[in-house]
Protein backbone atom coordinates (compact mmCIF):
# COMPACT_ATOMS: atom_id res chain seq x y z
CA UNK A 1 0.00 0.00 0.00
CA UNK A 2 1.51 3.33 -0.97
CA UNK A 3 2.19 5.82 1.15
CA UNK A 4 4.04 9.66 1.09
CA UNK A 5 5.22 11.63 3.90
CA UNK A 6 4.22 15.42 3.97
CA UNK A 7 4.48 17.55 6.48
CA UNK A 8 4.23 15.08 9.35
CA UNK A 9 1.83 13.14 8.15
CA UNK A 10 1.64 9.55 6.17
CA UNK A 11 -0.82 10.22 3.35
CA UNK A 12 -2.33 6.98 1.44
CA UNK A 13 -3.03 6.66 -2.29
CA UNK A 14 -3.55 4.15 -5.14
CA UNK A 15 -2.54 3.89 -7.93
CA UNK A 16 -3.98 1.29 -10.61
CA UNK A 17 -1.51 2.20 -13.49
CA UNK A 18 -0.95 1.82 -17.19
CA UNK A 19 -0.20 4.36 -19.82
CA UNK A 20 -3.09 5.86 -20.57
CA UNK A 21 -4.15 9.54 -19.24
CA UNK A 22 -3.76 10.14 -15.69
CA UNK A 23 -6.57 10.95 -13.57
CA UNK A 24 -6.09 12.00 -9.67
CA UNK A 25 -9.49 11.77 -7.90
CA UNK A 26 -10.14 13.92 -4.25
CA UNK A 27 -13.23 12.38 -2.26
CA UNK A 28 -15.40 14.92 -0.20
CA UNK A 29 -15.51 15.63 3.21
CA UNK A 30 -15.97 12.59 6.01
CA UNK A 31 -15.17 9.91 2.65
CA UNK A 32 -12.38 8.52 1.85
CA UNK A 33 -10.93 7.14 -1.78
CA UNK A 34 -13.62 4.49 -1.73
CA UNK A 35 -15.68 6.54 -3.06
CA UNK A 36 -14.49 6.73 -6.51
CA UNK A 37 -14.09 2.80 -6.72
CA UNK A 38 -17.26 2.30 -9.34
CA UNK A 39 -15.79 4.74 -11.22
CA UNK A 40 -12.29 3.63 -11.43
CA UNK A 41 -13.37 0.59 -12.05
CA UNK A 42 -15.13 1.85 -15.50
CA UNK A 43 -12.46 4.09 -16.13
CA UNK A 44 -9.48 1.74 -15.71
CA UNK A 45 -7.14 0.55 -17.88
CA UNK A 46 -7.86 2.97 -20.54
CA UNK A 47 -7.50 5.72 -17.45
CA UNK A 48 -4.60 5.87 -15.22
CA UNK A 49 -6.59 6.33 -11.93
CA UNK A 50 -5.37 7.40 -8.81
CA UNK A 51 -7.41 8.25 -6.10
CA UNK A 52 -6.24 8.90 -2.33
CA UNK A 53 -7.28 9.90 1.29
CA UNK A 54 -7.31 13.22 2.10
CA UNK A 55 -5.58 14.04 5.45
CA UNK A 56 -7.58 13.14 8.84
CA UNK A 57 -9.88 10.35 6.11
CA UNK A 58 -9.47 7.16 5.90
CA UNK A 59 -5.77 5.72 6.13
CA UNK A 60 -4.30 9.60 6.30
CA UNK A 61 -2.63 11.19 8.93
CA UNK A 62 -3.90 14.71 10.28
CA UNK A 63 -1.30 15.41 12.86
CA UNK A 64 -2.18 19.04 12.76
CA UNK A 65 -4.02 21.85 11.34
CA UNK A 66 -4.61 21.99 7.64
CA UNK A 67 -6.13 23.81 5.07
CA UNK A 68 -7.25 23.34 1.51
CA UNK A 69 -3.63 24.92 -0.19
CA UNK A 70 -2.10 21.94 2.04
CA UNK A 71 -4.12 19.52 0.29
CA UNK A 72 -3.84 20.86 -2.98
CA UNK A 73 -0.17 20.75 -2.14
CA UNK A 74 -0.88 16.93 -1.34
CA UNK A 75 -2.07 16.23 -4.95
CA UNK A 76 0.89 17.40 -6.70
CA UNK A 77 3.06 15.39 -4.15
CA UNK A 78 1.20 12.28 -4.80
CA UNK A 79 1.41 12.80 -8.51
CA UNK A 80 5.47 13.52 -7.52
CA UNK A 81 5.02 9.63 -6.42
CA UNK A 82 3.74 8.40 -9.08
CA UNK A 83 5.67 9.77 -11.67
CA UNK A 84 3.38 11.89 -13.29
CA UNK A 85 3.95 14.88 -14.87
CA UNK A 86 0.72 16.21 -15.18
CA UNK A 87 -3.36 14.82 -14.61
CA UNK A 88 -6.67 15.70 -14.62
CA UNK A 89 -7.79 16.62 -11.53
CA UNK A 90 -11.66 15.27 -10.31
CA UNK A 91 -12.71 16.65 -7.15
CA UNK A 92 -15.79 16.39 -4.92
CA UNK A 93 -17.34 18.91 -2.11
CA UNK A 94 -14.03 19.44 -0.47
CA UNK A 95 -12.09 17.61 -3.20
CA UNK A 96 -13.75 20.14 -5.59
CA UNK A 97 -12.32 23.55 -3.68
CA UNK A 98 -8.86 21.35 -3.22
CA UNK A 99 -8.54 20.90 -6.63
CA UNK A 100 -9.37 24.45 -7.58
CA UNK A 101 -6.14 25.52 -5.31
CA UNK A 102 -4.08 22.62 -7.07
CA UNK A 103 -4.95 24.49 -10.52
CA UNK A 104 -3.98 28.04 -9.22
CA UNK A 105 -1.09 27.07 -7.20
CA UNK A 106 0.47 24.47 -10.15
CA UNK A 107 -1.16 25.28 -13.28
CA UNK A 108 1.48 23.21 -14.96
CA UNK A 109 0.41 19.82 -12.79
CA UNK A 110 -2.86 20.76 -13.75
CA UNK A 111 -4.29 19.41 -17.07
CA UNK A 112 -7.67 19.93 -16.69
CA UNK A 113 -10.20 19.64 -13.51
CA UNK A 114 -13.52 17.80 -13.46
CA UNK A 115 -15.39 19.49 -10.35
CA UNK A 116 -18.60 17.94 -9.07
CA UNK A 117 -20.93 18.56 -6.08
CA UNK A 118 -18.72 21.86 -5.17
CA UNK A 119 -18.64 25.06 -4.23
CA UNK A 120 -16.63 28.92 -4.65
CA UNK A 121 -18.05 31.45 -2.42
CA UNK A 122 -18.20 30.70 1.25
CA UNK A 123 -20.89 29.54 3.25
CA UNK A 124 -23.51 32.39 4.61
CA UNK A 125 -23.37 33.28 8.02
CA UNK A 126 -26.59 30.85 8.58
CA UNK A 127 -24.78 28.42 7.03
CA UNK A 128 -22.07 28.96 8.98
CA UNK A 129 -23.66 29.01 12.33
CA UNK A 130 -25.63 25.51 11.47
CA UNK A 131 -22.56 23.89 10.62
CA UNK A 132 -20.79 25.29 13.54
CA UNK A 133 -23.34 23.53 15.55
CA UNK A 134 -23.00 19.76 14.06
CA UNK A 135 -19.36 20.18 14.46
CA UNK A 136 -19.47 21.07 18.07
CA UNK A 137 -21.76 18.29 18.66
CA UNK A 138 -20.01 15.70 16.05
CA UNK A 139 -16.36 16.39 18.28
CA UNK A 140 -18.08 16.26 21.63
CA UNK A 141 -20.32 12.82 21.23
CA UNK A 142 -19.37 11.56 18.17
CA UNK A 143 -21.41 10.99 14.87
CA UNK A 144 -24.12 9.01 16.82
CA UNK A 145 -28.02 9.32 16.18
CA UNK A 146 -28.99 12.48 14.48
CA UNK A 147 -25.30 14.13 13.86
CA UNK A 148 -24.47 11.26 11.73
CA UNK A 149 -27.52 10.97 9.84
CA UNK A 150 -27.29 14.14 9.00
CA UNK A 151 -23.88 14.21 7.39
CA UNK A 152 -24.87 10.81 5.92
CA UNK A 153 -28.25 12.38 4.36
CA UNK A 154 -26.01 14.94 3.17
CA UNK A 155 -24.13 12.76 1.02
CA UNK A 156 -26.62 10.21 -0.47
CA UNK A 157 -30.30 11.83 -0.16
CA UNK A 158 -32.24 11.95 -1.98
CA UNK A 159 -31.05 8.21 -3.07
CA UNK A 160 -31.86 5.57 -1.60
CA UNK A 161 -28.13 4.49 -1.17
CA UNK A 162 -26.99 2.41 1.72
CA UNK A 163 -24.07 4.27 3.15
CA UNK A 164 -23.90 2.90 6.49
CA UNK A 165 -20.15 1.26 5.82
CA UNK A 166 -19.45 5.27 5.86
CA UNK A 167 -21.02 5.62 9.41
CA UNK A 168 -18.86 2.73 10.92
CA UNK A 169 -16.22 4.44 9.54
CA UNK A 170 -16.90 7.75 11.06
CA UNK A 171 -17.58 5.59 15.03
CA UNK A 172 -14.46 3.42 14.61
CA UNK A 173 -12.25 7.00 15.82
CA UNK A 174 -12.50 9.24 18.82
CA UNK A 175 -14.76 11.84 18.30
CA UNK A 176 -12.17 14.65 19.13
CA UNK A 177 -10.24 12.97 15.98
CA UNK A 178 -12.25 14.92 13.72
CA UNK A 179 -12.00 18.34 15.09
CA UNK A 180 -9.01 19.06 12.26
CA UNK A 181 -11.56 17.90 9.42
CA UNK A 182 -14.01 20.14 10.83
CA UNK A 183 -11.92 23.10 11.10
CA UNK A 184 -10.50 23.08 8.23
CA UNK A 185 -14.52 22.60 6.24
CA UNK A 186 -15.27 25.54 8.71
CA UNK A 187 -12.21 27.51 7.79
CA UNK A 188 -12.08 27.84 4.07
CA UNK A 189 -10.68 31.03 2.87
CA UNK A 190 -12.05 33.12 0.46
CA UNK A 191 -10.57 32.63 -3.19
CA UNK A 192 -13.80 34.34 -5.05
CA UNK A 193 -11.31 37.08 -6.68
CA UNK A 194 -8.31 34.05 -7.85
CA UNK A 195 -11.05 31.77 -9.33
CA UNK A 196 -10.67 32.92 -12.95
CA UNK A 197 -7.03 32.30 -12.64
CA UNK A 198 -8.27 28.50 -13.74
CA UNK A 199 -7.28 28.62 -17.08
CA UNK A 200 -7.24 24.84 -18.20
CA UNK A 201 -10.22 23.05 -19.45
CA UNK A 202 -13.23 22.70 -16.95
CA UNK A 203 -16.33 20.33 -16.84
CA UNK A 204 -18.74 20.25 -13.91
CA UNK A 205 -21.19 17.29 -13.04
CA UNK A 206 -23.70 18.09 -10.69
CA UNK A 207 -26.69 15.71 -9.70
CA UNK A 208 -29.91 17.68 -9.53
CA UNK A 209 -30.90 16.41 -6.34
CA UNK A 210 -28.32 17.58 -4.57
CA UNK A 211 -29.33 18.99 -0.88
CA UNK A 212 -25.97 21.32 -0.87
CA UNK A 213 -25.13 22.62 -3.63
CA UNK A 214 -27.42 23.27 -7.11
CA UNK A 215 -26.88 23.15 -10.33
CA UNK A 216 -27.12 27.04 -10.95
CA UNK A 217 -24.30 27.47 -8.31
CA UNK A 218 -22.32 25.08 -10.87
CA UNK A 219 -23.42 26.78 -14.15
CA UNK A 220 -21.72 30.11 -11.95
CA UNK A 221 -18.65 28.84 -11.24
CA UNK A 222 -18.83 27.69 -15.35
CA UNK A 223 -19.20 31.02 -16.33
CA UNK A 224 -16.09 32.42 -14.35
CA UNK A 225 -14.23 30.11 -16.40
CA UNK A 226 -12.11 30.92 -20.13
CA UNK A 227 -12.12 27.13 -21.09
CA UNK A 228 -15.27 25.90 -19.54
CA UNK A 229 -16.83 22.61 -20.62
CA UNK A 230 -20.01 23.33 -19.52
CA UNK A 231 -22.41 21.46 -16.60
CA UNK A 232 -23.71 18.26 -17.40
CA UNK A 233 -26.69 17.58 -14.73
CA UNK A 234 -27.65 13.81 -13.69
CA UNK A 235 -31.12 13.78 -12.51
CA UNK A 236 -31.76 12.93 -9.14
CA UNK A 237 -27.92 12.72 -8.45
CA UNK A 238 -27.42 13.50 -5.00
CA UNK A 239 -24.07 15.39 -3.75
CA UNK A 240 -22.17 11.95 -3.69
CA UNK A 241 -22.66 10.64 -7.45
CA UNK A 242 -19.78 8.79 -7.98
CA UNK A 243 -21.28 5.84 -5.73
CA UNK A 244 -25.06 6.44 -6.99
CA UNK A 245 -24.78 7.09 -10.58
CA UNK A 246 -21.09 5.91 -11.42
CA UNK A 247 -22.13 5.25 -14.86
CA UNK A 248 -23.30 8.22 -15.69
CA UNK A 249 -20.50 9.99 -14.06
CA UNK A 250 -17.62 7.82 -15.29
CA UNK A 251 -19.02 8.56 -19.02
CA UNK A 252 -18.72 12.07 -18.49
CA UNK A 253 -15.16 11.87 -17.24
CA UNK A 254 -14.14 9.33 -20.56
CA UNK A 255 -16.10 12.32 -22.93
CA UNK A 256 -14.39 14.93 -21.24
CA UNK A 257 -11.18 13.18 -20.89
CA UNK A 258 -10.84 11.70 -24.24
CA UNK A 259 -11.49 15.29 -26.24
CA UNK A 260 -8.33 17.06 -24.49
CA UNK A 261 -6.77 15.70 -27.13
Amino acid sequence: MPFIDRDGNRIYYEDSGGDGPAILFSHGAFLDHTIWEPVVERLAPACRCITWDARGHGMSEANGPFDYWDLAGDTTAILDAAGVDSAVLVGMSQGGWLTQRAAIASPQRVRAVVLTGTSLHLLSPEEQAGYSQLAQAWVAMGPVGEIGDTVLNIQFLPTGYDGRRYLEKWRSRPPAQWTEVWNTVLGRDDIDGRFGEIKCPALFIQGTGDGIFSVAMAEEMSSLLPDSRGVIPIEGGPHCISLTFPEEMSAAIREFVTGLG
